[in-house]
C-alpha cells in the first residue's frame, strides 16, 4: 500500500506539470450556457467522462446548455475523450492524494483557479460536482463573486471541507452515502436514496433537476 500511495505522489507530480504546462486559450469552457461536471480525480492522465457521467448531462442539453465533454482540467491538449476505467483501489488512493493537494497544495490551487476561471467569464453556467469536487469549487469561490451570475450548482454527495453554505449551491446527500455521512458537515437539501456512487444513476435527483430548470425557463 505504502508503495502504491508513492507511486500515486509521483503520477501527481506529473500531472500538476501537465497542467502547468497546458495554455489557458485552449480551454473546452467557451460557449455561454454550459455545463461542467467537476470531480475529484482517479486518473491523472485522462479526463474523460464515463457513459453513466454523460447520460446524466444529457437532462442539460434539453435546457439549451452546451456539455462540456470532460472533467478537470477541461483543456483541448488534456487527454478527454477515451474513458479508461480504474481499479477500485488504485482509484480510492487517487482520490486521497488529489482531496489533500487541493486543500494544502499552493500550486495546485493556483492551477484550479486558472483552469476555472472561464466558466467565471459567463454570465450563464451550470456545475455539477460529484464527491470532492466540491473542494475543487470551493478554492476557486473564495476569490469569485457569482451573485451577479446566472448560475446553478448542483453538489452530488459532496466529501468537503466547511460547512458554510454555499451562494447558488443545491446540495444532494444519500441515506445510505457513507462517505458524505462521516465526512462532510454541508447543510443537506436533498436527501435521497443512494449510495456514493449511484447519484447519477438515481431518479429523483434527476426528476429534481429537470423540474428546477423547467421553473427556471418559465
Amino acid at each position: 500500500l505504502n508503495r502504491s500511495s508513492d507511486l500515486t505522489m509521483n503520477n501527481f507530480n506529473e500531472y500538476l506539470k501537465k497542467l502547468q504546462c497546458l495554455e489557458s486559450e485552449k480551454t473546452l469552457i467557451k460557449k455561454e450556457r454550459s455545463v461542467i461536471l467537476l470531480s475529484g480525480s482517479s486518473n491523472y492522465k485522462n479526463a474523460a467522462l464515463s457513459q453513466i457521467q454523460k447520460e446524466f448531462l444529457n437532462i442539460f442539453e434539453k435546457f439549451g446548455y452546451n456539455v462540456v465533454n470532460s472533467n478537470f482540467p477541461y483543456n483541448e491538449d488534456f487527454k478527454h475523450n477515451d474513458f479508461d476505467d480504474v481499479h477500485i483501489l488504485k482509484a480510492s488512493i487517487s482520490n486521497i492524494v488529489y482531496y489533500w493537494h487541493t486543500l494544502y497544495n499552493i500550486n495546485f490551487q493556483k492551477e484550479i483557479k486558472r483552469h476555472l476561471s472561464p466558466l467565471f467569464e459567463l454570465e450563464n453556467a451550470i456545475i455539477v460536482t460529484q464527491s470532492s469536487g466540491l473542494n475543487l469549487l470551493n478554492c476557486v469561490l473564495k476569490d469569485r463573486n457569482i451573485k451577479e451570475k446566472n448560475f446553478r450548482i448542483f453538489c452530488l454527495g459532496p466529501v468537503a471541507q466547511g460547512s458554510e453554505k454555499i451562494e447558488k449551491a443545491i446540495i444532494f446527500k444519500g441515506k445510505k452515502d457513507m462517505y458524505t455521512k462521516i465526512l462532510d458537515n454541508h447543510k443537506c437539501d436533498v436527501r435521497v436514496d443512494c449510495k456514493h456512487f449511484d447519484y447519477l444513476k438515481n431518479k429523483e435527483i434527476k426528476e429534481f433537476i429537470y423540474d428546477t430548470l423547467q421553473k427556471d425557463k418559465s
